[in-house]
């Protein structure tokens, strides 16, 4: 199969620096191990079902036939590479529905292709419209893949999305907001912001740091902070965040992000700071935090979760590793007795006095 090639990207930012507060253009970035761990195949029944949309290359006047190889032979190596790492969304989101519960790599691969969805859309990015020369063997490519994927599985809009009558973009977030999406190594998708609105009470406080996008990476060009808040972001995380294996920060406050957070959040070794805060999640938080021996505050305030706060959260809570936890215990519908503050899912927050001073 062939992806039909897309039009070339019109990104204003594909061949210039600038991404505020980030390293410049110049930089030359260093060829390091890629540090992924865990990834493995997915597996299942060959099930038939509804075929998606077809996808196949279109042969154009001007491609020859070394061009057209070489195209195949570049999406043959990307399958190769990411299908070891594409998790289908569980939980009920109309554009997966014909492919969840079937786990096998054949249904995999059918996501990839189809752009209807979030995943066939990265792969798409990557494939036929990404200006920044890239090829399988890319220590980044699953890096760059999981955050080109977070962006459209949060209502990223590229320069193809359609625009309403005022040309404006219709919903979720533009690509030019936190420069996504453009030809500059993952680690200068960062911009700074200049709205003056609300930027949260606990995370965003001095301009210094009104930045948005991929706000830090390390040595090794890995992100270990994402902040996204009060960006008009819609729909999921996907499960595939796990791969940002040095992730430290995750700062998506304020926003209208829904369904079941991820349990793969509980595999991020590294996390210290999370803030959920202020969106549409629901359902009951996941007991998987019990091997983040780094995570000290944790936000999930302001959402809609219900049933009891986590024995791994607690756990970390009574060890002295966590130090803030925040949920919507003041009453129904969280239940919890190691929370710091204790809100009313509405407004209204308050210090538990149990735990003042722990």
């Amino acid at each position: 199969k062939m992806m039909l090639p897309a039009k070339k990207s019109n990104d204003p930012y594909a061949s210039a620096g600038g991404a505020a507060g980030s390293w410049g253009s110049e930089h030359q970035h260093p060829v390091v191990s890629s540090g992924i761990k865990g990834a493995t195949t997915n597996s299942g029944p060959n099930n038939d079902m509804d075929s998606p949309v077809k996808h196949y290359h279109e042969n154009s006047p001007q491609s020859s036939n070394g061009d057209i190889v070489a195209l195949e032979l570049k999406e043959t190596d990307f399958l190769m590479v990411l299908l070891p790492y594409v998790v289908i969304p569980s939980h009920s989101r109309p554009e997966y529905e014909k492919y969840q519960g079937n786990e096998g790599t054949d249904f995999v691969e059918e996501v990839l292709y189809d752009k209807n969805t979030p995943h066939g859309m990265a792969f798409d990015f990557l494939l036929n419209r990404d200006t920044r020369p890239i090829n399988h063997d890319d220590p980044h490519l699953i890096q760059r893949f999981v955050l080109t994927l977070l962006f459209y599985a949060t209502g990223g809009r590229d320069e193809n999305a359609p625009v309403s009558e005022e040309g404006a973009r219709t919903s979720g977030w533009d690509f030019g907001t936190a420069h996504f999406l453009t030809g500059l190594h993952e680690c200068h998708w960062v911009k700074k912001s200049f709205d003056d609105g609300f930027w949260g009470i606990l995370s965003i406080q001095s301009d210094t740091d009104r930045r948005v996008g991929v706000t830090k990476c390390n040595a090794d060009m890995e992100v270990t902070e994402i902040r996204l808040a009060d960006l008009n972001l819609v729909g999921f995380i996907p499960e595939e965040i796990k791969w940002l294996s040095s992730l430290e920060s995750l700062d998506i406050q304020n926003n209208h992000l829904a369904g079941p957070i991820p349990k793969s959040l509980g595999e991020l070794d590294e996390l210290s700071y999370l803030s959920l805060d202020g969106n549409n999640f629901s359902g009951t938080i996941p007991d998987v935090f019990g091997n983040l021996q780094h995570l000290e505050r944790v936000y999930l305030n302001f959402n809609d979760f219900n049933g009891a706060m986590p024995k791994s959260l607690c756990t970390l809570r009574e060890d002295a590793v966590l130090k803030d936890l925040w949920s919507d215990c003041g009453g129904y519908p969280i239940t919890c007795t190691c929370c710091t503050v204790c809100c009313d899912m509405v407004a209204e927050c308050n210090e538990m006095e149990s735990q003042k001073g722990n």
